[in-house]
């Protein structure tokens, strides 16, 4: 299955927040990815996607190892390694990616510390450098927010060069808590409605969200 043409991941190390965002030419993307295991790490798979690529990676974060160590170990045992493309930031903010060399072109992937940004069959190497400069120029911003200006600058230069159809941003806080989580599984400006959907949303979120997890765990009401 190909999913996820672009996509960005990110962890914050002054809330312990993880996220991630993507969008592609394909129905229902944020049913698979971004895969978030909280305190541990944050993990986009995407080109020809193989689903126990994440679990292999993420159970050796658990067991200790690097976001690198962990991914290259886990594609060391893939037999088509040369299909994927998958992009890794653990719980301290190392990242890790890889881009099979039978991914589509425009194939490409960035990384930096506490981030990484992946995509194949882009429009161009613009979109990727568009999403790491708006997520850059956004820090201090909560993660989500830093996430949705990436996503909406991928968008403006072009993104998947088959078009536009669905996106996705999750962000987790609190184990077992959802914080930010969102998906748009069918729409001709996928991101654009993703970016309506959140803006309308966000701030509400932000303002009662610790409180609505003090009172679950106080047993009160609110």
């Amino acid at each position: 299955m190909k999913l996820n043409t672009y996509s960005i991941i990110a962890v914050s190390k002054d809330t312990g927040c993880m996220g991630g965002a993507a969008a592609s030419r394909f129905p229902g993307l944020g049913a698979f990815s971004p895969y978030i295991r909280l305190s541990k790490g944050v993990i986009a798979s995407q080109g020809w996607v193989n689903p126990f690529l994440n679990e292999a990676v993420m159970s050796r974060i658990e067991a200790g190892q690097s976001a690198e160590a962990a991914l290259f170990a886990a594609l060391a045992e893939d037999h088509g390694k040369e299909l994927r493309q998958i992009s890794v930031v653990d719980y301290l903010g190392r990242s890790a990616a890889f881009t099979g060399s039978q991914n589509d072109d425009v194939k490409l992937h960035l990384r930096g510390d506490g981030y990484a940004i992946a995509g194949n069959i882009l429009t161009g190497e613009n979109v990727l450098y568009a999403m790491e400069k708006a997520f850059l120029e956004t820090e201090g911003k909560p993660l989500s927010d830093r996430l949705m200006s990436a996503m909406l600058a991928a968008d403006a230069v072009g993104g998947d060069s088959r078009g536009k159809q669905a996106a996705v941003i999750r962000v987790e806080k609190v184990h077992g808590f959802p914080y930010i989580d969102f998906r748009v599984d069918d729409d001709p400006e996928a991101v654009q409605s993703l970016n309506r959907i959140y803006q309308k949303n966000c701030q509400h979120i932000f303002e009662t969200y610790d409180e609505w997890v003090r009172n679950v765990k106080d047993g009160v009401k609110g």
